[in-house]
């Protein structure tokens, strides 16, 4: 019933919130008043809020005046935000606010109405599904502690599941017991404690003839319900299961319905696993890692989007469980994308998104065009998060269509080496494919410190609290499970004994197990006794201080060569072409290749489409480690250079390299070289709107012309007053003001000085930053400072600018008729110029100066003038921050 065609405005809160009109989506983020939001949500449940209702549902401790002032600023935003997704005259058509009551149109469908509608009706089963297909999620999941909301959200739970089991039985008459227990499995999601919903999966899965996942939900209902609830199942459970268990209740004879549902739903040929697990030891000890990792893989089959995290220290196997899972999912018809994060690596925002992305692009024989953040087609906002936003959705609309296909799976390893933004891109498809066959894998280390501020610290806490994760602890192996792997490595049965001598020394981790069972081998320690492996009479398990050593023995075994190859490896990146290698002269090329391929045989590196890569992240750090720092300087000078005489005569130059580049030379003999990719690094950067990492390149950039002992003022100039701005962006004042104040500071020369239009930029730059966090002293000083460096009398658009922070911070001020007269001026000085950014500048905060007076004629004029001139997509919100 939600229909574009027959419905213009339809606002859907089961599972998110968000406004759609035709194609035109205004999703939660893209709201910067919360409170605006709030009241559209309650008003679109509620149909009809008096306005005392609104003033104390939003500002309860707020004078009757206050609240009204309040109020009216919040409808202000909140029709400007509906009219910049939709154009303008829309917010009327949503709703209006007359006699001191805000009602919504008749006109607007709302998903909560039609899932009432189609639940509480005597309708068929079409109807019923469609009911349970609107609800797709919990009422406001983004809100779920709002006193307000909570009835409302019980009692919409309540009616989804009683919908559901009127739908699942009349599937069950009809013998289509697969689709009724895809029905089911929300239910538990929404209630684990459910019991009667376990034992209808439970008869569901014995007459579907899966017997084994009867017998396993029993389990799981068994073991909840003594966690949760410290109890024991009811009798009808026990009951139920004993029979399961004895063979009365077995699969029933498929309907010809059934048979025709079953064969009318067929999985598209997925995109191949390029990873190469064949060498690796067999997955042992792993029964209840892999079957929680299947159960949450197939809920997000079932549209319930799933969030998984593999947690463990450095060689647990998390990456090895993961690519197990993914084999396993490739081979039931899965889409799989995988892509992986490096430590101790130049930043590349979003690069395991983009070659997860890619990889699939190219299986499917499509352009690398279609790539939704590489090649991201801006909306033309002049707000850079809102092209921000934009990216993301972007790529959410781009797995989302991957997976009406088929289910998918991305892979993310490494997740806690992530920059900043690729982990708001994480949390962000977290959230928004909650309702979809999507699932969000990945994994991360517990080894080393997260703090709770850190930005991963923050992913974390943000998917705990929103109830969007699945952690699943990676722990070390059982004995047993590490005599099968040192079986494996040995091709022969292993002694007790020596297996607990590596158990002891390897406390269980897999990885560390490997390595022991193969430097065993390698120091020819062992030997072979009645088809049993134990370690030599002359010789006794030596136990390495750590297995930083037993690494380091290990390679150098192999060689002088194979180590010098490698360690000059190291330095270039975890993955590294034989073309970079070769330049820095370590070898001979017939040299070089013969110890690559020792170290291939030595099971270091795997070789991949474009060089090799080493098999473990922990193999690079060792050997990057156990090097001098003069060595590693040398060589990360070296390879820069390396790079630039291999790529700068190719037709794109150096562009797509400057972040290794920024790397290497940030580490190198010559800091100074560093500082002109670092800035290229954070331009590309913020073209992807990854404006966290932008500023961390400037950032180095800075320190890089503090340590080099370059004196170029200009340039200093230059990177503090884009972080300032970039400042702005992320919303951080302390650091924005920061940034400004210290460019003003600089002091002129005879060979530099900034002009004074330069510098009343800089200051209405911290002045609008100390506006948004409501310093209005300290936003004035600046703008008084300011105003003495223009001439009053020149036409200016830089004047005009000027005018128009001075009128905003008469308007936070709630100093309104001076905010009205300076925005005059603003205008007439923009008109003089022509200027049609300056003339629908002033219009807007005319607007807003009559607004707040109570003249809400002269306000709408004034809107309708600025959007004559600029259109409804002007942002005017950042104006009136600290009030809301």
């Amino acid at each position: 019933m939600l229909d574009s065609n027959t419905s213009p405005i339809q606002i859907y809160l089961l599972g998110q919130f968000e406004i759609v009109q035709g194609g035109t989506h205004l999703k939660a983020d893209d709201w910067s008043r919360r409170k605006a939001a709030m009241l559209m949500q309650r008003l679109a449940i509620e149909r009809r809020i008096i306005k005392d209702q609104a003033i104390d549902f939003l500002w309860p401790d707020a004078t009757m005046n206050g609240g009204a002032n309040n109020l009216y600023r919040t409808i202000y935003a909140l029709r400007q935000t509906i009219e910049k997704a939709f154009g303008s005259g829309t917010a009327e058509s949503i709703f209006s606010f007359n006699d001191g009551i805000l009602s919504l149109d008749q006109g607007v469908v709302v998903d909560v109405h039609e899932f009432e509608q189609l639940a509480n009706t005597q309708s068929p089963r079409f109807n019923l599904a469609q009911a349970v297909k609107l609800y797709k999620g919990t009422l406001l999941p983004d809100d779920l502690y709002s006193d307000w909301a909570s009835p409302h959200r019980e009692r919409l739970q309540r009616l989804f599941r009683d919908t559901t089991l009127k739908l699942v039985d009349d599937l069950t008459q009809n013998n289509q017991f697969s689709q009724a227990i895809a029905y089911l499995n929300p239910l538990i999601v929404q209630d684990p404690v459910d019991e009667s919903v376990h034992r209808e999966l439970m008869r569901l899965y014995a007459l579907d003839g899966r017997r084994h996942e009867a017998l396993r939900q029993y389990q799981t209902c068994v073991q909840i319900l003594e966690e949760e609830l410290g109890i024991e199942p009811e009798a009808q459970s026990t009951t139920l299961y004993e029979q399961i268990l004895s063979g009365e209740i077995t699969a029933a004879a498929p309907s010809a319905t059934a048979t025709d549902a079953a064969t009318t739903s067929t999985w598209t040929p997925p995109a191949p696993i390029a990873l190469e697990i064949d060498q690796l030891a067999p997955i042992v000890g792993r029964e209840q890692e892999l079957e929680d990792l299947h159960k949450a893989l197939h809920l997000a089959q079932q549209q319930q989007g799933q969030t998984i995290l593999l947690a463990g220290v450095t060689g647990v196997g998390k990456t090895r469980l993961a690519y197990e899972a993914l084999q396993t999912a490739t081979d039931h018809g899965t889409i799989t994308l995988f892509g992986t994060f490096y430590e101790q690596e130049g930043q590349i925002p979003y690069l395991p998104f983009i070659e997860a992305i890619n990889r699939y692009l190219a299986a499917q024989s499509r352009p690398v065009t279609d790539n939704p953040i590489t090649h991201h087609k801006a909306i033309g906002s002049t707000d850079p998060q809102q092209e921000h936003w934009a990216l993301f959705n972007a790529t959410a609309n781009f797995l989302a269509e991957m997976a009406q296909e088929a289910p998918l799976i991305l892979f993310i390893d490494d997740l806690h080496a992530a920059d900043e933004t690729s982990l708001r891109l994480f949390h962000f498809l977290a959230r928004q494919t909650r309702s979809l066959p999507i699932c969000l894998l990945a994994t991360y280390r517990t080894d080393i410190a997260h703090a709770p501020t850190s930005p991963f610290g923050v992913l974390l806490n943000s998917l705990y609290r929103e109830q969007l994760q699945t952690i699943i602890e990676v722990i070390p192996l059982a004995q047993t499970a590490a005599a099968n792997i040192i079986a494996h490595i040995l091709e022969g049965e292993p002694t007790p004994e020596l297996v607990q001598a590596v158990f002891e020394v390897s406390e269980g981790n897999p990885f560390f197990v490997q390595e022991m069972a193969r430097a065993l081998v390698k120091w020819e320690q062992l030997v072979q006794i009645n088809g049993r492996w134990q370690l030599k009479p002359e010789a006794t398990l030596r136990i390495p201080t750590g297995l930083t050593e037993l690494m380091r023995e290990r390679i150098a075994r192999l060689g002088t060569a194979v180590v010098t190859t490698l360690e000059a490896a190291a330095i270039i990146g975890r993955d590294f072409g034989f073309d970079i290698l070769r330049r820095l002269d370590i070898l001979p090329d017939h040299d070089l290749l013969d110890a690559l391929d020792t170290a291939l045989s030595g099971q270091l590196l795997d070789e991949t489409g474009t060089g090799y890569r080493f098999q473990h992240g922990f193999i690079r750090h060792v050997l990057y480690q156990t090097q001098s720092q003069m060595r590693r300087t040398h060589q990360h000078t070296r390879i820069a250079e390396a790079i630039e005489t291999a790529y700068a005569r190719k037709a794109e130059g150096l562009i797509p390299y400057v972040e290794s580049l920024a790397f290497h030379y940030s580490r190198s003999l010559d800091l100074e070289k560093a500082i002109p990719y670092q800035l290229q690094a954070g331009q590309k950067a913020a073209k992807l709107y990854a404006f966290e990492v932008a500023v961390t390149y400037y950032q180095d950039a800075l320190t890089a012309l503090d340590e080099s002992g370059r004196e170029d003022p200009a340039l200093r100039w230059q990177i503090l007053e884009q972080l300032g701005w970039w400042g702005i962006t992320l919303a951080d004042t302390v650091r924005t003001v920061d940034y400004f104040e210290r460019a003003l500071s600089m002091p002129a020369s005879e060979a530099w000085q900034p002009q004074p239009t330069d510098r009343v930029r800089l200051h209405r730059g911290a002045a609008v930053a100390l506006l948004t966090a409501g310093d209005t002293e300290a936003a004035e000083a600046h703008l008084m400072t300011a105003l003495p460096l223009m001439n009053e009398h020149e036409d200016s658009g830089d004047y005009a600018i000027l005018l128009y922070n001075i009128a905003q911070l008469h308007w936070h001020r709630n100093e309104y008729q001076k905010a009205f007269d300076v925005a005059q001026n603003s205008l007439a000085i923009a008109e003089r110029l022509n200027d049609e950014e300056g003339i629908a500048r002033a219009f807007e905060m005319l607007a807003l100066a009559c607004h707040s007076t109570g003249d809400w004629q002269q306000g709408l004029l004034f809107e309708e003038q600025r959007a004559e001139l600029a259109g409804p997509g002007l942002d005017v919100t950042g104006v009136f921050d600290v009030h809301l």
